[in-house]
């Protein structure tokens, strides 16, 4: 149980429901860095998350996360099998928004998959499913499964700033456009937005103006 200073909510971890998250605007940066006196591979994917229903704060501070800076990389020991989730806020983010990280360690051939996936344009949105050990306010864990909830961030042991969340990703499923999503191009006869109706329109107003100039020049040459 987590209490907040000057505050009447109480807050419990153990929910029993995952974090849902999407991601978007996903884009493979390569590169290396050196680390402890050896070069490394740095590659990773980068994007931006939101939350699915639910909403993201800090316990004890106001305002929510509405945009969540995304990072997938490799997981650095071989063979492990599991994808780990860290959740962040850093000081100092500008926007306040950005300040708001997602962390996301996948195995190597997830990581992989998910990266040639982004590279080809199959992977434009991310779907994120996760069980953490963020916190909910007890009244929260009342609320029915389809109802949406609150989580926090907790405190600092000194109570000066947010702690990290950490979690376990339970599935990371990622779309690609639908072609029946996608709108065919206009016709060169036919404007945007015009239908069949309005094209049958313009040929009879088409067919009346000429039949004018015909009667015109009917008349005329009668006077003659």
């Amino acid at each position: 149980m987590m209490m907040i200073e000057g505050s009447p909510e109480r807050f419990a971890q153990g929910l029993g429901r995952p974090l849902r998250l999407v991601a978007d605007r996903l884009r493979p940066i390569g590169g290396f860095a050196l680390r402890d006196g050896q070069i490394e591979a740095a590659t990773r994917i980068e994007g931006h998350a939101s939350l699915v229903a639910d909403r993201l704060m800090r316990a004890g501070y106001a305002g929510e996360a509405h945009a969540i800076a995304l990072t997938i990389r490799p997981l650095a020991k071989a063979g492990e099998g599991r994808a780990l989730l860290l959740l962040s806020f850093r000081e100092g983010g500008d926007p306040l928004d950005e300040a708001y990280h997602a962390d996301i360690y996948a195995p190597a051939p997830v990581f992989e998959a998910l990266c040639g996936a982004v590279s080809s344009g199959a992977a434009q949105r991310l779907l994120i499913s996760a069980m953490t050990n963020l916190w909910a306010r007890e009244s929260d864990h009342e609320a029915a499964p389809g109802l949406p909830v609150t989580w926090h961030l907790g405190l600092e042991a000194d109570g000066r700033g947010s702690a990290p969340a950490r979690g376990l990703v339970e599935s990371l499923e990622w779309h690609s456009p639908v072609a029946g999503d996608i709108e065919p191009a206009p016709s060169p006869e036919e404007e945007p937005g015009e239908t069949t109706a309005d094209g049958l329109g313009r040929i009879a107003w088409s067919l009346k103006q000429i039949a004018l100039v015909l009667m015109f020049l009917l008349i005329v040459v009668a006077l003659k």
